[in-house]
């Protein structure tokens, strides 16, 4: 099962690259950038969108989210 982290949305959030977006591929969540993404990776959540959810909730409630959102999707 594919599980998103508190790790994973600190490395998106402190990301060098442009316009990063954090990705499911090969089964497991990796940092990338928005405009050259692995084919066929899934979109789990941007940097942007990450941002304004911490407005309202911590990382490990937004990465329990996430992982919840991933394996219903059957990730």
């Amino acid at each position: 099962m594919a599980e998103v982290t508190v790790e994973d949305l600190r490395g998106l959030l402190e990301s060098d690259l442009p316009d990063p977006v954090l990705v499911l591929t090969g089964g497991r969540p990796v940092v990338e950038p928005s405009a050259n993404r692995t084919a066929g990776a899934s979109e789990i959540i941007t940097r942007g969108d990450l941002r304004t959810q911490l407005d309202d909730r911590g990382l490990d409630l937004i990465a329990a989210t996430l992982t919840t959102a991933i394996v219903q999707r059957g990730g």
